[in-house]
């Protein structure tokens, strides 16, 4: 793939006077590295210009995407916004090649030329336009988890395409972060510890984790499509055997936990984990609103023995999904709270942060299937064609699912594996045995 670069400036913030902004405890939670996105469009699709002016005024009602990372007074991550430094990177950029020869956008390391570099990167939000010979164009993005999670910006997307379009934004971004005030007197009720922070001062023995690394071409990615009618019949086994009706993404999950621990050849009394991620926006009274923009998201801890997992069936997987979800409730999330209140001022480190790039025999798990990522239209006639939610990530052990664009529906997983892994898990991803 070639792909010439045409221009680079920066999108200056919308606040000229610069302010700090703490990051809540959630925000230091999240993982500390820029995610990146792809959004292809069949032509005709609106011009850059049109794009850009539409991106400047989005980024009024989003002034923290504009911001930098800083550390205030207090030693505390903090993020500053406005003034001279901060602003928003973006290229415009041509390919000399069709963009149908590159759909359906399977990961690929070539993908990385279709947005700016991610690491080192000095600013938290950068878009890259790419123009293709036939007119297509594919959007590229990253963007500093730090500031935004998932939720946060599929509301960004959707602004900025009816910006675009000249349509009203009805969902503009919430900031008010009453919902997230601590408890008087803080009540730390749940062990934090050793499960989302490391702690702070481990006993000998008590938290102790080898990272494993393995070459990066030994690491595979790939997006799986279950279709609809796959999804039915997968539901209808794992209900059959339950008097609970276990929603997608459950059922699911709990089929490709069983297929990824196959695959992998774990031992049948090793424990296997999935790191699920959960949004707290529902889950707190009140509902703090779907469009609070920032990072409101925690993990859930589904854990099994291997045998134990594999020979239960689709029903018993589906459900300690579901019961390790509904752990994470409203109480478990106003502890995390007040765990900021008490110990916000010491240096947090999540414990993902000590994995190395081999996470087996856990599993890291994102669903964006309630995200709007799917309806996002920067206009022009085109339509959304192919939406990739990460180019290649070095990392065995992720999965991602995201709403399928195909017409019969669906859900697409991105997959990561060790390549020794993916090529039994290939051959059984879709079996229903």
């Amino acid at each position: 793939m070639e792909v010439k670069v045409t221009s680079s400036t920066i999108l200056t913030s919308p606040i000229s006077h610069p302010s700090d902004i703490p990051l809540t405890i959630f925000d230091r939670f999240a993982t500390n590295i820029h995610i990146a996105v792809l959004y292809a469009f069949t032509p005709p699709t609106s011009n850059n210009a049109d794009i850009i002016s539409g991106l400047s005024n989005t980024l009024v009602h989003f002034p923290t995407l504009t911001g930098k990372l800083t550390t205030n007074s207090y030693a505390r991550p903090s993020l500053t916004v406005g003034g001279p430094h901060g602003g928003a990177l973006l290229v415009e950029a041509t390919v000399s090649s069709k963009l149908e020869d590159h759909l359906p956008l399977p990961p690929s390391p070539d993908f990385r030329l279709l947005h700016p570099e991610v690491n080192d990167a000095k600013h938290l939000l950068q878009v890259q336009l790419n123009r293709f010979q036939c007119g297509g164009l594919v959007i590229g993005v990253t963007n500093h988890h730090r500031v935004a999670d998932g939720q946060s910006m599929s509301t960004f997307f959707v602004a900025w395409g009816k910006m675009v379009r000249g349509v009203p934004v009805d969902s503009l971004p919430v900031y008010d972060q009453s919902w997230l005030k601590p408890r008087d007197p803080p009540l730390v009720q749940f062990d934090h510890w050793g499960t989302d922070f490391i702690p702070l001062s481990p006993q000998p023995n008590e938290f102790c984790v080898t990272p494993v690394y393995a070459d990066p071409s030994e690491i595979t990615n790939m997006l799986l499509h279950f279709s609809a009618e796959f999804i039915i019949k997968l539901k209808a086994q794992t209900n059959a055997s339950s008097t609970v009706k276990y929603t997608t993404f459950q059922t699911l999950l709990g089929h490709l936990w069983r297929m990824v621990t196959i695959a992998r050849q774990l031992d049948d009394e090793e424990c296997t984990m999935v790191r699920v991620s959960v949004n707290g926006r529902p889950r707190l009274q009140p509902p703090v609103p779907m469009e609070f923009f920032g990072n409101l998201v925690l993990n859930a801890y589904p854990k099994a023995k291997a045998r134990a997992l594999i020979e239960g069936g689709a029903a018993m997987a589906a459900g300690i999904v579901r019961e390790a979800v509904r752990d994470v409730g409203e109480d478990y999330f106003r502890s995390f709270i007040d765990l900021g209140e008490v110990y916000g001022n010491r240096d947090l480190v999540p414990c993902y942060d000590v994995d190395g790039n081999v996470i087996s025999p856990k599993l890291e798990v994102d669903s964006w299937l309630g995200f709007q990522f799917d309806e996002v239209d920067f206009g022009g006639g085109g339509g959304l064609c192919a939406f990739l939610p990460i180019n290649w990530v070095p990392l065995e052990g992720l999965l991602i699912f995201i709403p399928a664009l195909s017409r019969n529906g669906g859900v697409d997983v991105f997959v990561s594996l060790l390549e020794k892994h993916a090529v039994r898990f290939r051959e059984i991803s879709h079996s229903l045995d």
